[in-house]
């Protein structure tokens, strides 16, 4: 069987996917619900997948197979200006995701300070950690 070559794939593939933009921007304006509803329905699948891929060591197998050079290479390439527009765009969301953390150190009442390393000082620290963690639960719903 004739078969292109590796390199003339991937520069149709990317000639084809700048080409369907419009396409993707399309099929995606409207499907939140559909999304919502098949991802929710799917989490006992996700579990199952997730649980074989640890069984498997499939995380560790694709880092070591992907290597540094590739981290390096997407992430000087591509990072930089995806770093900013999501940060940007994501502006709301971590005021909104914050906004408990704030209101419940803002709240908090913490011990006296003690001398520098002291057990007190301590226990001041342990005291924040249970407080975020439980004003994640709190807000995991």
């Amino acid at each position: 069987m004739k078969v292109r070559s590796a390199s003339d794939a991937a520069k149709k593939f990317a000639t084809r996917a700048a080409a369907a933009m419009p396409d993707y921007q399309a099929g995606v304006s409207n499907a939140g619900a559909a999304w919502h509803e098949a991802t929710v329905n799917s989490e006992s699948a996700y579990v199952a997948g997730v649980q074989e891929s640890i069984s498997d060591g499939r995380f560790g197998k694709g880092v070591r197979k992907a290597g540094a050079a590739k981290y390096q290479d997407r992430a000087t390439k591509l990072g930089p200006q995806r770093y900013q527009q999501g940060v940007s765009v994501a502006s709301d969301d971590y005021a909104k995701g914050v906004q408990p953390f704030l209101a419940a150190m803002s709240s908090a009442t913490l011990s006296p300070k003690g001398a520098r390393g002291s057990a007190q000082n301590k226990q001041r620290v342990a005291d924040q950690i249970d407080l975020m963690r439980k004003t994640r639960r709190d807000n995991l719903t």
